[in-house]
């Protein structure tokens, strides 16, 4: 397959590529993001971005220091990002849900200089631990960042960096242990870019793209950063986190690209009635970061007549790698592979599995992280020369469509076979009063494995003896009995991880 990577130069600063080539083709006074009313152009991104990484250059940010950035989707994250890159330092962006301690976990662990952030966050973290913090710049209060830019020059060109080099890191989510900081080059958001934005998806120069993942996730990074400014187009800067939030900027920035991720398109339609999405403005709709279930996407084409095309990446393959397409959708599958990837299944001793056949998936790609920072071990383990074993099974039917089972610890086995927890909650979200659910298993000891249903009501929606009782009698009529749930339990809200996955490992901690 043809090599993007290697059609760049070997002097090459990311940053500079996506900046310079829309000003290159005339695109200055073109909108390229959206926030709070206010609209920011290619020329002032460029400008704001020099002047950002004059500054950090006068604060003794070096080159291949890092700089984390602890904010939500703002202007100020877009200019600290690129401004650390222009520089040749490496931006280590943090999800703001992530938990305290997980937070200063990567403070310490990343060793950054600087940290930008907020008063709330900055407060909520005193003391900072890390020894190696010299610098805590605010975008608010008294002397925000914003205003220490005005003093700076722009004259500052960009670091001859390599296309082979760290540009910036991204922690994964940490639902199985301490956050991991994948280590991405230069080159690799261009790969994703030309891959996915442009060949997969036919990003357009007039598109305005709608992210509910946020920039610190890899999904959210691509979706509002580089792949827009990749094509010339624009994103909407946004904190929402709620369907009704989600709602509120979808009808007032009019967005053409909706990225969004399951709980956010289920919750969407749970509020149908009394506030319906106007999706006029639409012509894309994506999935990712968890399964899509095949009754939310049904639902979705048969209420707001568009399809949705699911798709998976990983944090260190940086975006997507499988992806369904317009017209070609097959509901509950991940799609097939994105061009430049090349994704198998594969068993135990590596080797291919058939068709329907479950295995391990293993792709490869330009994009594949550098590795894990400070974690040779687990560096090893997941990457054998340029190919990855991303832990999770699949099985790829006689098409070509590919079919996530799970993640690797989440099958269990019932009565001596295999059971997918995907499966499950596949046929109970189609139950007219479940929101959302989640099944593991529960040992009991020497006892048999029992299943456990974790569910959240739709709004409106009571707990009773009744409902339990309903729910065990639709999921007996429509799976095996032996996989229909033994056990359920009514829960508020599922747990999440950071990027908003369902966090297994908590719900498998609740006794029954």
């Amino acid at each position: 397959m043809d090599s993007i990577a290697e059609q760049l130069p070997d002097i090459f600063n990311v940053a500079a590529y996506f900046l310079e080539s829309n000003l290159a083709q005339e695109r200055s006074d073109k909108a390229v993001f959206y926030h709070q009313g206010n609209i920011y152009t290619y020329a002032q991104v460029d400008r704001l971005v020099r002047r950002t990484a004059r500054l950090l250059s006068e604060l003794d940010l070096e080159r291949e220091n890092r700089i984390a950035i602890l904010l939500p989707d703002t202007p100020e994250f877009v200019f600290a990002f690129w401004g650390a890159i222009w520089l040749g330092a490496v931006p280590v962006p943090i999800n703001t849900a992530s938990t305290l301690d997980d937070i200063q976990y990567i403070l310490q662990d990343s060793r950054a200089k600087i940290l930008l952030t907020t008063q709330e966050w900055q407060e909520k973290l005193t003391p900072i631990s890390s020894q190696f913090l010299r610098r805590v710049l605010l975008i608010d209060g008294e002397n925000p960042f914003t205003s220490l830019l005005t003093q700076q020059d722009e004259q500052l060109p960009h670091a001859e960096t390599s296309r082979d080099e760290p540009a910036f890191w991204l922690y994964t989510s940490g639902s199985t242990g301490r956050p991991k900081g994948a280590i991405h080059l230069h080159r690799s958001m261009v790969v994703c870019a030309e891959h996915y934005a442009k060949t997969t998806l036919g990003l357009r120069g007039d598109d305005i793209t709608y992210s509910v993942a946020k920039i610190p996730f890899a999904y959210g990074l691509g979706n509002t950063l580089y792949m827009p400014m990749s094509v010339g187009a624009a994103a909407v800067l946004s904190d929402a986190s709620n369907a009704f939030d989600i709602i509120n900027d979808i009808q007032r920035y009019r967005p053409t690209v909706l990225f969004g991720i399951p709980s956010a398109y289920a919750g969407i339609l749970a509020v149908h009635d009394i506030a319906p999405l106007d999706v006029s403005s639409l012509r894309l709709c994506v999935s990712a970061a968890e399964q899509l279930p095949k009754s939310i996407w049904q639902k979705w084409r048969e209420i707001y007549k568009h399809e949705i095309c699911e798709g998976i990446g990983t944090t260190e393959f940086l975006h997507i790698f499988l992806s369904n397409r317009v017209g070609e959708c097959r509901p509950g599958s991940s799609g097939r592979p994105v061009p430049g990837y090349d994704v198998r299944i594969v068993d135990e001793n590596g080797l291919p599995c058939p068709p329907s056949e479950i295995g391990d998936l293993q792709v490869s790609g330009e994009s594949l992280m550098l590795g894990y920072w400070n974690r040779l071990r687990e560096t090893r383990n997941a990457i054998y020369g340029n190919i990855m074993r991303t832990g999770d099974k699949y099985l790829r039917d006689a098409d070509g469509y590919f079919w996530f089972m799970g993640r690797k610890d989440d099958l269990f086995k019932v009565n001596g076979q295999w059971v997918s927890p995907l499966e499950i909650e596949d046929v109970l979200h189609q139950h007219p009063q479940i929101f959302e659910v989640a099944v593991v298993p529960s040992d009991q000891g020497e006892q048999l494995t029992q299943i456990v249903a974790y569910i959240s009501l739709k709004p409106g929606q009571e707990p009773s003896l009744e409902l339990e009782d309903n729910i065990r009698r639709f999921s007996k009529q429509r799976l095996p009995h032996f996989k229909a749930p033994r056990i359920i339990h009514f829960i508020e809200n599922l747990p999440r991880t950071s990027t908003g996955k369902i966090h297994r490992k908590s719900l498998q901690a609740i006794p029954v």
